[in-house]
């Protein structure tokens, strides 16, 4: 049996009906926690881009081209 819940402190919000009354002691014996790993930047990147039209919104690969200052900045003196 599996049942997915969400942590708050020391509580777990069970997100599925147990079909107990509310009150009743249980004893979870072995369980493994499965926490979703967060996606990174391009996971989120691709996602956005199937997700959106972005030609229509006029984007494209070299829309980020000619933002960074190449140039090597001040001297540092240590």
């Amino acid at each position: 049996m599996q049942i997915k819940g969400i942590k708050k402190g020391k509580f777990i919000e069970l997100l599925d009906d147990m079909n107990i009354p509310d009150g009743t002691e249980i004893v979870i014996d072995k369980f493994d926690i499965v926490v979703p790993a967060k996606p990174g930047f391009w996971e989120r990147l691709e996602q956005f881009r199937q997700e959106n039209n972005v030609e229509e919104l006029g984007i494209d690969d070299d829309f980020l081209e000619g933002l960074r200052d190449k140039s090597p900045g001040r001297e540092v003196i240590l």
